[in-house]
């Protein structure tokens, strides 16, 4: 799995479920990393998308799956869900396994480290990208062998911030730097 994320200076990642920036070149750098792969992120942040990510397939994490899934509202703005039981999925040819999640598919799932655990047993062809927000980092960033962060050169105000990794992380290379922020390439130490 790799993290992909945008912070501040002070570790600002959002304010009331909203990036607190725009740079263009950030969000084209984002698509050009995760389109044709898996996006992984909580309920906040995918509904604050307004709608999936084209060319990716979403993995939504959300502690009712299946009462979201036949939410009204939630159909209408977003389309169909449908709800990942993996451990069921792995091994089975009956059963859907990764390889043939479809880059349009929205697939809803309760426990985002089952969802590593078969990910990583699974190993399908295409990466999964952990994409926020702060909670899910914080559940899954131990798991990532990659992060790459645009940090923002600047302080903001938010009430989401990503969580503490410097520790357990080196710095491999800084693949897109711009006057507004720069993209860090990290890998986790013990890998």
């Amino acid at each position: 799995m790799i993290a992909i994320a945008a912070m501040s200076l002070n570790r600002v990642i959002g304010r009331e479920n909203k990036i607190p920036w725009h740079l263009p070149e950030d969000f084209k750098w984002f698509k050009k990393l995760t389109t044709g792969h898996f996006v992984l992120m909580g309920r906040k942040t995918f509904e604050s998308l307004g709608r999936p990510l084209p060319n990716r397939t979403n993995i939504v994490v959300t502690r009712a799956p299946l009462k979201l899934a036949r939410d009204p509202q939630f159909k209408a703005t977003f389309g169909p869900a449908r709800i990942g039981h993996w451990k069921a999925r792995l091994g089975r040819p009956y059963q859907l396994g990764f390889e043939r999640f479809t880059a349009r598919d929205v697939w809803l799932v309760r426990d985002p480290r089952k969802l590593a655990a078969a990910f990583a047993t699974a190993r399908p062809n295409r990466e999964l990208f952990v994409i926020g927000g702060a909670q899910i980092y914080a559940q899954l960033l131990e798991r990532c062998t990659d992060l790459y962060l645009s940090v923002v050169q600047r302080e903001v105000e938010g009430d989401a911030y990503f969580p503490e990794f410097e520790d357990r992380w080196r710095l491999h290379d800084i693949p897109l730097r711009t006057a507004d922020f720069e993209v860090k390439h990290y890998r986790r130490i013990d890998v």
